[in-house]
């Protein structure tokens, strides 16, 4: 089912994949526009909520979700059209990265890290910790063809958990040899200028109430870099800009830039706002929202798109011209926006 949307700017002010080289800040940036036209595709899949979204350009794009139907796990837009092949896989994939037309990779529960190569999915890896421990590996990054991370976590009982590094390089996967930190890591991403790599991890310290880190990676030591509370709205989140890596802790946005974290700006006041983001620059970024999607452009931030129920967008793309969000409604649709310059 597909619905066609014109663009249009809320007057109420709620006052990361990119594939843009450009430089990200300095005065001289324009504030993004913000004359989007708007197709929704929506998929009907209620035992399979859509968790990552990846591609390299707008028509060639791929989303995937753990899913209780092995043989919608994968689905695949070539600028028409969302679609499946409808073969069934024994994976439960959480994360979809690429970084060419014919070699994606994904990884998710079990420890599990499949490729597609262009004409099938196989899988390529598997973690073992030992039989009887829980791998859950969460996000997948494809830097090159040959240098591509995935991480997570892995169980040892019912109550400890370590955080896991996986580097694939030289055509193999490795085990990266870090401290063990008792975290979940969701989140990771390449400051290309820096050279540099950043990741986020949460903690969960009781039933209602979880800690998140920040960590830069020079080399293979892991350093910590802030943590905080999810309870005390800070939501520490890192996101991409060009060739740069941000980081967004409450509702602001930062640098680091090897000491601090210099503040750039306030991205909402809105408690619907996600604690997400993905864009071109600083005056260019998308918002997740529970409702839609909102955009930053340097002085205000406006809704983009805005539904009447909540759709919670959590997950993006953005292109030169095209973007793209993943969210999902309370009738078991996963909801594909696609939004074109006008």
């Amino acid at each position: 089912m597909k619905i066609i949307f014109l663009a249009f700017i809320s007057l109420t002010l709620i006052s990361l994949n990119t594939c843009d080289e450009n430089p990200v800040n300095g005065d001289n940036i324009k504030p993004g526009r913000r004359d989007y036209v708007w197709t929704v595709d929506t998929l009907f899949m209620p035992f399979n909520s859509f968790t990552d979204i990846t591609g390299t350009s707008p028509t060639n794009v791929w989303a995937c979700g753990p899913g209780g139907d092995l043989d919608k796990t994968f689905y695949h837009y070539n600028g028409q059209s969302w679609n499946t092949d409808l073969i069934p896989r024994p994976i439960s994939p959480l994360s979809v990265s690429s970084n060419s037309i014919n070699f994606v990779w994904s990884c998710g529960l079990e420890g599990k890290i499949w490729k597609y190569c262009g004409n099938e999915w196989l899988e390529q890896y598997v973690y073992f910790a030992n039989t009887d421990t829980l791998v859950v590996l969460q996000e997948i990054f494809a830097i090159s063809e040959n240098d591509i991370y995935a991480i997570g976590q892995y169980f040892v009982s019912n109550e400890d958990y370590w955080g896991l590094i996986l580097h694939y390089n030289n055509s193999k996967w490795q085990d990266m040899t870090i401290p063990k930190i008792r975290t979940l890591f969701t989140e990771i991403g390449k400051d290309k200028v820096k050279d540099k790599l950043y990741l986020r991890g949460l903690t969960q310290q009781n039933l209602n109430e979880n800690d998140y880190q920040l960590y830069e990676i020079n080399g293979t030591t892991l350093n910590e870099i802030k943590s905080g509370s999810q309870n005390d709205d800070e939501f520490g989140n890192i996101f991409v800009l060009g060739s740069h890596i941000y980081f967004i802790i409450g509702y602001d946005f930062f640098k680091f830039n090897g000491n601090d974290f210099l503040k750039i700006g306030r991205l909402s006041d809105d408690p619907k706002f996600l604690h997400v983001g993905w864009g071109r620059n600083e005056k260019d970024i998308f918002l997740g929202m529970r409702d839609g999607i909102a955009h930053y452009n340097g002085d205000s931030t406006v809704y983009l798109y805005q539904t009447p129920n909540n759709v919670f967008v959590r997950a993006g793309i953005v292109f030169e011209n095209e973007i793209f969000f993943i969210g999902r409604d309370s009738y078991g649709n996963n909801l594909m926006f696609h939004g074109k310059l006008n």
